[in-house]
């Protein structure tokens, strides 16, 4: 239909089919089908043409959540910006940051690792060791160690961060605000929960002002402020924050996702006396 002699006509007729296939991302799939199209058709050596739909491709399967699609199209997007662009190009740095981002999503946390690992001295390089682009990627080591099972690596790499962050971006900056999370975050997991709750608690009015109330990381906060709450042995108090939580949840993200599900859990566990709050 995408690709018949009447393109408004069958562009139409492409996006009712998939429409009433329905389910989220319509719009996207719509898109990969046409660029896939077009991608089939080109020659080999059209190296500018294939590096940009192999670009677009991979953001769209990223979207959809279809990561190993994703990283399929990166990897292939990564050898025409270096013969296009060479390795030394922003762009080609950015690709790279994408491959191994992509590969922690599929699962492989030590690999992904290994990846922005060898990245970041390619960053600072670059791009110089202010760069946003630098903090991010050691930003994304820190976060990887951790879920590599190393939460006092992470924790560490975090906290060396946070003033860069600070210096750099600025105190209310929103990546400003996600190394002060992670920070909270991993203290709680290296068994410091006491810590944990008053770092999230002092977060939360800094994302309700920058952020706004409704917004997903302002949520995760209220969330993990109840979690914690709960886990230093305040059952009451976490119900009641949980319980405060859901109606907003249900509100901006939806019954069905996750993190409300996750509250609906706790707030039942948390009815069962001596019990505490799940992750």
């Amino acid at each position: 239909m995408i690709n018949a002699s009447d393109p408004d006509e069958d562009d139409g007729a492409a996006r009712a089919v998939l429409y009433a296939v329905g389910g989220p991302g319509v719009d996207t799939r719509r898109q990969i089908v046409g660029l896939e199209a077009e991608l089939a058709a080109l020659p080999s050596d059209a190296d500018d043409d294939r590096l940009r739909i192999h670009h677009a491709l991979g953001a769209s399967y990223s979207d959809l959540g279809d990561y190993r699609r994703a990283l399929r199209h990166g990897q292939q997007e990564l050898l025409l910006r270096q013969r296009v662009h060479g390795a030394n190009h922003p762009d080609t740095l950015t690709t790279r940051h994408s491959i191994a981002f992509w590969t922690g999503l599929c699962g492989h946390p030590a690999e992904a690792l290994r990846l922005a690992q060898q990245l970041l001295p390619d960053r600072e390089r670059v791009l110089g060791p202010d760069h946003p682009d630098t903090l991010t990627t050691r930003g994304n080591i820190a976060s990887l160690a951790g879920r590599g099972g190393h939460p006092a690596e992470a924790l560490q790499l975090f906290q060396e961060l946070l003033p860069e962050r600070e210096r750099v971006l600025g105190r209310d900056h929103p990546d400003t605000l996600t190394t002060r999370h992670e920070i909270a975050f991993w203290t709680g997991l290296c068994g410091h929960p006491a810590e944990a709750q008053r770092l999230f608690q002092e977060l939360l009015p800094a994302r309700e002002r920058i952020l706004g109330r409704n917004h997903y990381d302002t949520l995760t906060t209220r969330s993990n402020v109840a979690f914690w709450t709960g886990r230093c042995g305040h059952r009451a108090e976490a119900l009641r924050l949980f319980r405060e939580l859901l109606p907003d949840q249900e509100r901006v993200l939806g019954p069905d996702h996750p993190d409300t599900l996750a509250t609906r859990h706790n707030i039942q566990r948390l009815d069962i006396p001596n019990a505490t709050p799940d992750r």
